[in-house]
């Protein structure tokens, strides 16, 4: 099943789709492009030069990977006033980049994402850790992993003192959580990043913004038989009843036995509403 918004001018989605190298900046930018459709990429991009600039001076001579960490941690939290906020957590901008810079408030994966670009051009490379309920960074030093979490402003955490803190923080058997603390890839991190708009907006009762990311989720994934059936009961909510009715459609051929009267009276709905809406 294809997705049913047009993503072609999204360069680098595209390439995360084909498995392609790709820039997760620039997909956080083109998803918030959804919201912002004026949204001006070369002034995000110039706010990330301008800190590689301000930092390059300060990381000459310094050939410890926690030392410039810290460095780079006190540029962001602390000069540019960049950190987390539980108010992030209630609004699609804590998601976006370019949101996050003019607020100076996000969550702590588009937090990561901003340490992970601006490291980059530094030539310090952070990986992004999908960590349960909270997103972290982490690099690989001699002396071990390092974890950042931006969200607390770049502190620094050994890997025994993030498991541990995680483990609190979740109630998750300790070995359950060592097992997450490893580099997530770039589709494991966009998932992650729609999977949280998502909620936000289907909590907000935002079924247009929802039925958008859903379409992302099933263009990364199109074989998912939740995904599709979740795009068919939001694109319902969102008012699109001719082709909810096709989707739900579409996944009476293959639904669970113990899907099927619900997913019939969904379709029902929605060819009721089909004179309504369309």
């Amino acid at each position: 099943m294809n997705s049913e918004v047009d993503f072609s001018r999204d360069e680098h989605f595209q390439r995360l789709l084909a498995r392609k190298p790709c820039s997760l900046t620039l997909i956080n930018l083109e998803i918030a492009r959804d919201a912002y459709p004026e949204i001006d990429f070369a002034r995000t991009l110039d706010w990330f030069e301008n800190c590689r600039q301000e930092l390059a001076g300060h990381f000459r001579g310094i050939h410890s990977e926690r030392e410039q960490l810290e460095v780079l941690a006190r540029s962001i939290s602390m000069d540019h006033g960049v950190s987390g906020s539980e108010a992030a957590y209630r609004l699609a901008d804590g998601s976006f980049l370019h949101r996050v810079i003019e607020t100076g408030q996000g969550i702590p994966l588009s937090l990561s994402l901003l340490y992970m670009e601006v490291a980059e051009r530094l030539g310090l490379m952070l990986s992004g850790v999908s960590s349960p309920l909270h997103f972290l960074t982490m690099t690989e030093t001699a002396a071990g992993p390092i974890f950042l979490d931006g969200y607390s402003g770049g502190r620094l955490l050994t890997e025994d003192e993030a498991a541990e803190w995680l483990s609190d923080l979740t109630q998750m058997d300790r070995r359950q959580v060592e097992r997450t603390l490893e580099p997530a890839d770039n589709r494991a991190i966009v998932i992650r990043m729609l999977n949280n708009l998502r909620t936000l907006y289907a909590g907000n009762e935002n079924w247009q913004s929802a039925w958008i990311v859903q379409n992302r989720l099933v263009a990364i994934s199109p074989a998912s038989y939740p995904l599709r059936r979740d795009l068919a009961l939001i694109a319902q909510k969102a008012q699109h009843s001719a082709t909810a009715a096709r989707l739900l459609k579409s996944l009476l051929n293959s639904c669970p036995d113990d899907e099927q009267e619900f997913l019939t009276s969904q379709l029902e709905e929605a060819q009721r509403d089909i004179p309504r809406w369309n």
